[in-house]
């Protein structure tokens, strides 16, 4: 009997991990957390062909702004290199320099002390050839890692 009950234990906590998986995690492009955020890319669309510069732009339930505001911001992100971000206090961003080819633009939503609030985003787009290149101003530059993002 006694072996039965630690059988049954166990296979309850799996289920309630799943579970609490299965609730938490949402890597689409619209994602939501617990709290009810939400976060969305709404341009340039999933798989479009743009030329840099290009404005990538969201739509977040909660109030965006500055770190320093105490309110929640966005980390902007290429290629899945998620520690080179570009932290983005409101709905909109340009994107310049990324080289020709295809990339993955991700979004995460995070609190002013850069903690994750959960929903994330992402899109892919081909950049053409015409575009691109630095302008050699470096006072325009955002901290992004060689992508001028």
């Amino acid at each position: 009997m006694r072996r039965h009950g630690r059988l049954f234990g166990a296979l309850a906590a799996s289920m309630a991990l799943v579970v609490a998986a299965a609730c938490g995690s949402d890597s689409g492009t619209d994602a939501t957390s617990g709290g009810g955020s939400a976060l969305t890319i709404t341009a340039p669309e999933d798989g479009a062909s743009v030329e840099v510069p290009f404005m990538l732009e969201w739509d977040s339930d909660e109030e965006l702004g500055p770190p320093e505001s105490g309110k929640d911001h966005v980390h902007v992100f290429v290629d899945g290199k998620s520690n080179d971000y570009t932290v983005v206090g409101g709905n909109e961003f340009e994107l310049k320099d990324l080289p020709p080819g295809e990339h993955t633009i991700e979004v995460t939503l995070q609190h002013a002390d850069h903690s994750p609030v959960g929903p994330e985003a992402s899109i892919t787009v081909m950049v053409g050839e015409g575009g691109g290149g630095s302008s050699g101003d470096s006072s325009e530059d955002d901290g992004g890692g060689g992508y001028g993002y």
